[in-house]
């Protein structure tokens, strides 16, 4: 990536004479691709930036194509506005602090510009925290944009969003439903579902309701797309909608009837706190199979991350069901995301028709009962190993007996070594469980360096 040496530890004495700007015009000329961050603009004085605004041309790099800006500061805008020019194609605009952009007028105006100025964006990288007016400067240089490939953006009204659906270039899509987007999804000039005919890499989604994002699904279809990233917000929530798990059915519903059979990858994440800990116990929160059921006509799942649930009512008979249809699987998080203390019906056994199933794990995050079971019998005595395993994540799981666990979970898996578990934010809270998984996770250690010692001793005796 070629930068200009933006970056001057001494100050100007005096402004650019045009011999000087000559020179600099014939090396800017050669320049397709900048990065600038905050570091770089703390090291140049008021006096570098008014030269550099000051070029005698209407753009200081009039041939760049790619530019990437992190700096929220309102004094620098004049500088960036002699570097948008009509060969952009692709350009990302962020703070170097949190990486999104602080709404302002200054900067709203400057978005307004940006499509008639870039006319041949394909990629647009824009995170902003506000809604209003940069809401909508954003979403009107979206709608003229013909030839746009990537979007990661905030807030998106109807119109924008029923644009980019009829986008055959777009391959990857990333923005925020906000209320108002929702509520006009059923007005016109997008009284029909939107189909996104484009063949999607990948999409994300965050909202700020369960509500808002069901109805968003029922509204918009995805042809295909294989990877998906579902987000519910809730610290941008209105307080008299707090999260409710009992609202996640629909949306499973919902989702199921928006997407292909094409996905590969789904991920729902969750940004909650919980005011009263006592829901973490109540079993009225606990998901079970009938739920999760739409989702077995995604055969085609390599990694699936449904944490956030809690899951507690699925037991092994309704795992091994699940897992039978998804036999691709190669990550999956199942109820484990957060500190969930509903006992789990799920036990060992799911654990072993999880592993005999889906033959491509290499990670798995779940909560499950963990105790001893006959290790003779079906469906563990037919199982074989998976070697692939060497993390396991268990969030608050039970466990009983964590020598017989340890010998079990060597068993199935033998190259684990790690169990993880949840903490509280309070270090002095006891964590349940903690001490029988510390246990468990010093046999899992002794049992694999004993096998390693075995697998040595027996190449040495094949040698000799």
């Amino acid at each position: 990536m070629s930068r200009i040496p933006l970056i001057l530890k001494q100050t100007l004495g005096r402004p650019l004479f045009t011999r000087e700007w000559k020179i600099f015009t014939q090396n800017a000329r050669r320049i397709h691709s900048l990065a600038i961050d905050h570091c770089m603009l703390d090291k140049i004085t008021d006096q570098v930036v008014e030269a550099l605004v000051s070029t005698p041309s209407s753009a200081l790099l009039p041939n760049l194509r790619k530019l990437q800006w992190l700096d929220d500061r309102e004094c620098f805008l004049p500088l960036l506005r002699t570097l948008i020019v009509p060969t952009i194609t692709s350009i990302r605009l962020g703070s170097g602090s949190y990486q999104n952009w602080v709404s302002s007028f200054s900067k709203t105006a400057l978005l307004a510009s940006l499509g008639a100025c870039c006319p041949s964006i394909r990629e647009f990288d824009c995170v902003y925290r506000g809604f209003d007016e940069i809401s909508d400067a954003v979403s009107e240089v979206i709608c003229g944009c013909r030839e746009l490939v990537h979007l990661k953006t905030g807030f998106l009204n109807a119109q924008a969003l029923a644009h980019l659906a009829s986008l055959p270039s777009l391959k990857s899509l990333h923005f925020r439903l906000s209320y108002d987007t929702v509520d006009n999804m059923d007005t016109p000039p997008i009284s029909s579902i939107p189909m996104f005919t484009s063949k999607l890499d990948e999409l994300s989604v965050t909202a700020i309701s369960h509500a808002h994002l069901t109805q968003y699904l029922r509204n918009v279809r995805f042809l295909s797309c294989p990877s998906v990233v579902l987000s519910l917000d809730f610290t941008w929530n209105y307080p008299d909608e707090p999260y409710d798990p009992l609202h996640i059915p629909k949306l499973i519903v919902s989702f199921s009837e928006c997407f292909s059979s094409v996905l590969e990858q789904l991920r729902v994440q969750i940004s909650f706190g919980y005011e009263d800990e006592r829901i973490l116990h109540d079993n009225r929160f606990a998901l079970g199979f009938d739920v999760i059921a739409p989702l077995l006509q995604f055969s085609r799942l390599r990694k699936l991350d449904l944490n956030w649930f809690c899951t507690s009512n699925v037991d092994d008979e309704a795992f091994k069901n699940m897992v039978q249809s998804w036999p691709l699987l190669e990550e999956f998080c199942f109820g484990s995301g957060d500190r969930w203390l509903v006992p789990p019906s799920l036990t060992f056994t799911g654990l072993v028709h999880l592993i005999q199933h889906c033959r491509h794990l290499y990670h798995i995050d779940i909560h499950f009962a963990a105790c001893p079971i006959n290790t003779a019998s079906e469906p563990f005595s037919t199982t074989l190993p998976n070697e692939m395993i060497g993390r396991f994540f268990v969030g608050f799981s039970p466990i009983v007996d964590p020598m017989a666990v340890a010998c079990q979970l060597h068993a199935l898996l033998p190259n684990l070594i790690q169990v993880t578990r949840h903490e509280w934010e309070d270090d002095e809270r006891e964590v349940p469980f903690s001490d029988e998984w510390d246990r468990a996770e010093g046999y899992l250690r002794v049992f694999a360096r004993d096998a390693v010692l075995r697998e040595q001793m027996g190449e040495f005796w094949e040698e000799s």
